[in-house]
């Protein structure tokens, strides 16, 4: 990962992610819990990662599936994308994110939580959720226009 915060303003940083879905039609988020602002934030997210140099988005998605889930799943897409600036531990970013879906047994997925100590720390659990869910929770969830592109992705 890049240092980000510099007087330039943010560092641009590209993901690749995956809307993984059961056959029930729910989505598998991810738990993380990082520093911003000097506190603990915690929000729920697809699986997904940063893209590396040279690396493609479908590409990316997958080594991520596979290093946060030990899971290897065909990807469709892109189906959606999300752009944002966050803090995370005083560096600042602005996030494109690139979004494939995918299908799996809903106990296909195993919570390995990543390859290197810093994401392994951040990551604390997994969890399917259904789109009803979604709309009701009061944790934060991103991208936040998640719920909407389930339904539009299972109907």
């Amino acid at each position: 990962m890049q240092d980000g915060g510099a007087a330039d303003g943010p560092v641009p940083r590209r993901s690749a992610r995956v809307i993984l879905l059961d056959p029930a039609g729910r989505v598998l988020l991810l738990r993380f819990r990082l520093t911003r602002g000097g506190r603990p934030f915690e929000f729920w997210a697809t699986p997904g990662g940063g893209v590396e140099p040279g690396e493609g988005d479908q590409d990316a998605a997958l080594r991520e599936l596979d290093e946060e889930l030990g899971l290897a799943v065909p990807l469709t897409g892109p189906v959606h994308y999300f752009e944002s600036t966050f803090e995370v531990d005083g560096r600042h970013w602005f996030g494109q994110d690139v979004f494939f879906s995918a299908s799996c047994a809903s106990d296909a997925p195993r919570f390995i939580g990543g390859t290197e100590p810093e994401e392994r720390a951040a990551l604390q659990e997994m969890r399917w959720w259904t789109v009803p869910a979604l709309e009701k929770t009061a944790d934060s969830v991103y991208p936040p226009d998640l719920a909407r592109v389930v339904r539009r992705l299972t109907s």
